[in-house]
């Protein structure tokens, strides 16, 4: 036994020796305990901020956790784009920048780490980081700030890019100086010399610093330059961005999952119009049947569930005609895809409850909508089922209701009444149980208003447009006016109000143009508008 021992003991010891090379080649997070969500510090740099007469050939950033060196390579940036070639290496949580090149004279120097810079738990820095020294024995101390806003919320747009160029200007080259906006949408420039810029937003792809007028996205300010005194400050304003999103939807897929239950599935989120159908057509063109559009799938919205008005039995192929499909943007989808076969499964599909649709409110003579995953023709337990609870009283089932499709349409007998309390309990199927609604119902006193005031001259031609927009980001208000509009009929709550100026007789906000320089339309963004029953309360829109 001995012997055997000691004959496998040198592979044993080289086994052991490999762990320990891998384990501590490989730096990695302690595991247990609860997840890490702080991000990375940059805790010292050699050399400091504000050094000058630097002469070094190398910096090094020292980490408080070990950074994803990846995301270091894509983070890092040196300004002005000086086109000085270096190199990256790593030490533990320090990695050292090496200049291949030599650095120039008497210029400040800005090295930066973008918010992409993360740690291995992908947790990132949020808001980039710079490190500025100096070639000479001054260290410029110029700033101009920006801010970038999402055009449709008004919140601060977080890793957006603002470029920066040094007159003379020449666009097909590189900016000078590029920003990136914080969680808050701002940027900083710093440590810049005196002189004259020009700044926009780009929509900088492919991290070049260059503006690619065929692919990418830009938008200026409401200047086109601005000067810096020598040590000055400067504050460019802000910038409304839209990303226009003109790419329709695609149908990549249809699966049959029964006889008449059809799954499609795009290659984004869809959304169902009011006016949303679909056709299905036998291989040789003929219409086959239609199929209604339930529901898309609130796991995944690229998922939309719809059902056969009669079966598509298997043996066939099949097509497809959408309309009233779109994206979020409003993009009608596309659906030129190969024929699918159909299908001889029986449909075994309960009436599950999808979702209350009336949910923002209905007048007193409307009625209340459910969607349900199926057609409701074939489903007497949905209507047999509906219990109706006004105040004390118990209605079972309630007689004033109707399907339509896979719509369950609870009406009121006549009018639903003020100062009863309403409670709908609908059947659910699959569950085999009732889910309970209360409607809300909005009384006309109960209901309030929003007075738009711009400020302009009496005699302003000027129109504009105006959006209110609820929390769900639905626009409930759509209006072109000159001066002054008022909003009635509100449901309180808390909403987004949109005002902006009209040119050239469009009903769209012009965003302006970076070359040749057209500054952007009046815009105007105020979150968190309150209307209060009964109540109007104003807003007085004030351009920046």
């Amino acid at each position: 036994m001995h012997s055997n021992i000691s004959r496998w003991a040198p592979f044993a010891a080289v086994l052991i020796l490999m762990i320990l090379v891998y384990q501590c080649a490989t730096p990695t997070q302690p595991t247990g305990g609860p997840a890490d969500r702080t991000p990375p510090e940059i805790e010292l740099t050699e050399p400091a901020t504000g050094t000058t007469m630097f002469d070094g050939d190398r910096i090094r950033f020292h980490f408080s956790k070990y950074i994803n060196r990846n995301s270091f390579q894509t983070a890092f940036q040196m300004e002005p784009d000086l086109n000085i070639r270096y190199d990256i290496s790593w030490r533990r949580r320090t990695a050292t920048v090496r200049f291949e090149d030599p650095l120039p004279d008497t210029t400040t120097i800005i090295f930066t780490l973008g918010t992409d810079l993360a740690d291995t738990r992908n947790n990132r820095i949020p808001s980039p980081f710079q490190l500025a020294v100096s070639t000479g024995p001054d260290i410029d101390e110029g700033r101009i700030s920006a801010r970038v806003r999402d055009a449709k919320t008004g919140r601060g747009r977080e890793g957006e890019r603002i470029v920066l160029y040094r007159y003379p200007v020449d666009l097909s080259v590189g900016a000078n100086y590029v920003g990136e906006s914080d969680t808050a949408g701002v940027v900083q420039f710093q440590y810049l010399r005196e002189g004259k810029y020009k700044a926009f937003w780009l929509d900088d792809r492919n991290r070049n610093r260059r503006w690619d007028r065929e692919r990418e996205a830009a938008q200026p300010f409401s200047t086109d330059t601005l000067v810096l005194d020598r040590g000055g400050e400067a504050d460019l304003g802000r910038v409304f961005i839209i990303r226009a999103d003109t790419t329709a939807p695609v149908l990549e897929a249809v699966g049959m999952l029964s006889e008449v239950r059809l799954r499609l599935r795009f290659n984004e989120g869809v959304v169902i119009g009011e006016d949303a159908a679909i056709t299905v057509f036998h291989e040789d063109r003929t219409r086959a049947t239609e199929a209604v559009p339930l529901f898309v799938d609130t796991q995944n919205s690229n998922i939309l569930f719809a059902e056969a008005r009669d079966p598509l039995p298997d043996g066939a192929v099949y097509h497809l005609e959408l309309t009233g499909i779109t994206d979020a943007a409003g993009n009608p989808a596309e659906f030129d895809i190969d024929p699918f076969p159909g299908s001889d499964e029986p449909d075994t599909t309960w009436a599950r409850y999808i979702s209350n649709e009336s949910y923002l409110g209905v007048a007193p003579d409307e009625p209340i909508v459910i969607r349900y995953a199926k057609l409701l023709d074939d489903s007497p337990m949905v209507l047999d089922s509906l219990i109706l609870v006004e105040s004390e009283l118990v209605h079972e089932p309630w007689p004033y209701a109707r399907v339509r499709d896979n719509f369950l349409l609870v009406s009121p007998d006549g009018e639903w009444q003020r100062g009863e309390n309403y409670e709908i309990r609908v059947w659910d199927e699959n569950r085999m149980e009732h889910v309970t609604i209360q409607p809300r119902i909005l009384f006309e006193d109960e209901l309030g208003g929003i007075e738009v005031l711009v400020e302009s001259p009496r005699t302003d031609t000027t129109q504009y447009r105006s959006r209110l927009i609820d929390q769900q980001g639905e626009t409930i208000r759509d209006r072109v006016f000159q001066g002054e509009t008022e909003f009635t009929g509100v449901p309180s709550g808390r909403y987004v109000l949109i005002v902006y100026e009209l040119r050239e007789g469009t009903r769209e906000w012009d965003p302006g143009r970076v070359d040749p320089f057209r500054a952007p339309a009046h815009y105007f963004i105020q979150r968190n508008v309150p209307v209060e029953r009964g109540l109007t309360g104003q807003v007085y829109v004030e351009w920046e």
